[in-house]
């Protein structure tokens, strides 16, 4: 375990939790269930590398580096199955640098190299400084600029890689000229305001034949701060017009009564949830939200037939939607299951599996299901 001194600035901040975690991982046996599920992660890792090692050999082919030459400097890539799909998570600490995301048909290749170019040039920011002069310079129009993120006004390392490795990616996809002009004036405006000096160099590294490690120093040299506050100017013309948020939609009568009714479902008030699922029947008799609603409310209440059929029914609803309909399949599955159906129970599993909707973990749940009956005792079915 790191001494306190050590650990990462947003893990010290719940550094007092540790021992009541410790707690939990003990009473959880959270190592047993890592244990059943670590091949899955281990798999993602397989199918992932690919893709992996080629954004890292195209981006060491054009930076010109020698790969693997780190020393003690780590980059964790990590897909992590508790995390939505194509969402991501950059950090670094120390010499440590983590991408964590999670896993997709698509791997979010933009944020992959974006993290591994940082893993790559922050060491030559802090080698290869911005003469004083310039530095000062810059940090006093950085102080003053508006708009941008505070961790660009209060580190010029951060601002000099940030702002290379934004004119490094649309060199490295060979965006057309225009695309490439606005991805640099969205760098400028965020922060990164040496971007378009450091895009232009890139075009004399490109022609060169020496690598990035060498070409670095003079890349550094070359850079202007004079122009530093036209190119801002500049990014901010050029700034696209603020969206109008779209004004909220008034949900109608019908929206209304079936958000009470879910809210009294979740409250346990069996009997409100079905009056008003019954109120929402009345002026539409196929609305399969409030068919589910009723098959839930039925289920709950041990009613096995009743709750099969309205289950059934919200299956075949023409406006019930793939989460109501997925959910619908599974409740089917597990009330077959109870009755001993077990050819029964397997089809509606799979129709669940079919529909691919992962609303509430669905695809879990069925999987569960064709891997074991389900069992009243064990657990009772998620509303």
């Amino acid at each position: 375990m790191l001494p306190a001194n050590q650990l990462p600035p947003d893990a010290f901040s719940v550094r007092d939790f540790l021992e009541l975690v410790k707690e939990f991982y003990a009473s959880a046996k959270v190592e047993a269930v890592w244990s059943r599920h670590r091949a899955r992660y281990d798999q993602a890792g397989v199918e992932y590398r690919p893709t992996i090692n080629q954004i890292i050999l195209l981006t060491d082919g054009y930076l010109r580096m020698a790969s693997g030459s780190f020393l003690d400097r780590q980059l964790f890539i990590i897909p992590e199955f508790l995390a939505p799909p194509n969402v991501f998570n950059a950090r670094t600490y120390r010499d440590s640098y983590y991408l964590v995301f999670g896993p997709s048909g698509k791997l979010a290749t933009d944020e992959l190299r974006h993290q591994y170019l940082h893993f790559l040039l922050d060491p030559y920011a802090l080698r290869f400084t911005l003469a004083r002069d310039k530095r000062a310079a810059l940090q006093k129009f950085l102080e003053t600029a508006p708009g941008i993120d505070d961790s660009y006004r209060t580190d010029l390392q951060f601002v000099v890689t940030e702002s290379l490795i934004r004119a490094v990616e649309p060199r490295m996809k060979k965006v057309p000229e225009a695309e490439a002009a606005l991805e640099l004036d969205s760098a400028i405006r965020g922060g990164a305001v040496l971007a378009r000096q450091l895009y232009r160099e890139l075009q004399t590294f490109e022609a060169s034949p020496e690598g990035i490690r060498i070409f670095y120093p003079t890349m550094m040299k070359n850079v202007e701060i004079e122009p530093v506050q036209t190119a801002f100017a500049e990014a901010q013309k050029n700034a696209p017009p603020p969206q109008k948020k779209a004004e909220p939609r008034e949900l109608s009568a019908v929206e209304k009564l079936l958000r009470q009714a879910n809210m009294s479902l979740a409250a346990n008030s069996l009997e409100a949830a079905a009056e008003q699922f019954q109120q929402v029947l009345e002026g539409d008799v196929a609305n399969g939200e409030a068919l589910y609603g009723l098959g839930v409310v039925a289920s709950m209440k041990n009613k096995r037939d009743i709750a099969a059929d309205y289950f059934s029914k919200a299956v075949q609803s023409p406006t019930a939607g793939k989460p109501v309909k997925v959910w619908a399949h599974i409740y089917l599955g597990r009330l077959f299951d109870v009755d001993q159906k077990r050819t029964e129970a397997l089809q509606q599993y799979q129709s669940a599996i079919a529909l691919g909707d992962n609303t509430r973990n669905a695809q879990d749940a069925a999987q569960r299901g064709l891997r074991e009956p389900f069992s009243a005792k064990k657990a009772a079915p998620s509303p």
